[in-house]
């Protein structure tokens, strides 16, 4: 008998799967009251292999569901911090026109404090050297740029034009050596000359040592030459040393402009010899006056 079953395992196996089914089918069309004992032990023998059948493919879809589901997450994902990366460069881009908007309503309030004509530049490159200190712009002989003309923007006197080709200029900035602007104090209406001293600072050059002079004092262009409008804000004085002999005394002044940030200028063409305005130096004199080196 053994051997038999032996021999015929296969063909009773897939007999045993196929009327298990059908018995299971036969039984379920029945209600339990009225099963038979074949139908009890059929259900016996089918209960474990449903249960093991229906918990493998719950598992299977439960896998292939959440895999789905994991799949459809980083995809949004991934969308998200795409779409999350273009809005936060359109931020950044729309704060640099705001700021671009500032700098802009600032130079044509300042331009429109003097009488003069000017025409707008972008600073395109900056000299690194320690020997000059240039700047220079996007304009050049095709919009009216001429060597000597006048380079200011809102904060004050920023040079001169040095050298100019078809589409750009070289400025010498008031940091350079090679500078020098005909200055006066608005205070106490002393005059010198302002020319570059290191990178971040000026001096004013021909003042007697008896000349009234504090820390705190601010410059402005004198406008003779013709080049510069007269009353543009150049510096501010942060020390003066006067010794004991001598006929001139030393001032360094701080640049009313600062190189650092400057990104836009406006190139004087022609300047009338105007008075400054006094809504432009008197804020800034208190300013300076209050923060100065020694002053309550």
């Amino acid at each position: 008998m053994l051997k038999l079953i032996k021999q015929y395992r296969f063909y009773l196996i897939l007999l045993l799967f196929l009327l298990i089914p059908l018995l299971s089918i036969d039984t379920v069309n029945r209600s339990p009251r009225d099963y038979r004992t074949y139908d009890r032990i059929a259900l016996a023998v089918t209960t474990p292999f449903e249960i093991a059948i229906h918990w493998t493919l719950d598992s299977i879809f439960g896998i292939y569901k959440n895999y789905l589901s994991l799949w459809n997450t980083r995809r949004e994902n991934i969308a998200l911090i795409d779409e999350n990366r273009k809005l936060v460069n359109t931020i950044l881009n729309l704060r640099e026109l705001e700021q671009e908007n500032i700098r802009f309503r600032d130079l044509l309030q300042f331009k429109e404090t003097y009488k003069v004509n000017t025409v707008l530049a972008r600073i395109i490159a900056k000299d690194v050297s320690s020997e000059f200190r240039t700047l220079r712009i996007n304009r050049g002989h095709e919009s009216g740029i001429e060597p000597n003309m006048a380079v200011i923007n809102s904060e004050g006197v920023v040079g001169r034009i040095l050298r100019v080709s078809e589409n750009t200029a070289d400025v010498v900035s008031i940091l350079d050596p090679l500078s020098a602007i005909d200055s006066y104090i608005l205070r106490s209406r002393v005059r010198g000359i302002v020319e570059g001293l290191t990178d971040t600072l000026c001096q004013l050059k021909f003042a007697l040592r008896v000349d009234d002079i504090q820390p705190g004092d601010i410059l402005l262009s004198s406008g003779l030459g013709g080049n510069f409008p007269k009353g543009v804000p150049v510096g501010t004085v942060i020390k003066v040393t006067r010794k004991s002999y001598g006929i001139t005394q030393k001032v360094e002044v701080k640049p009313g402009v600062d190189f650092s940030k400057v990104e836009e200028v406006l190139v004087v063409t022609h300047a009338d010899s105007a008075p400054v305005h006094s809504q432009l130096v008197e804020p800034a004199q208190k300013s300076i006056q209050k923060n100065a080196p020694g002053k309550p």
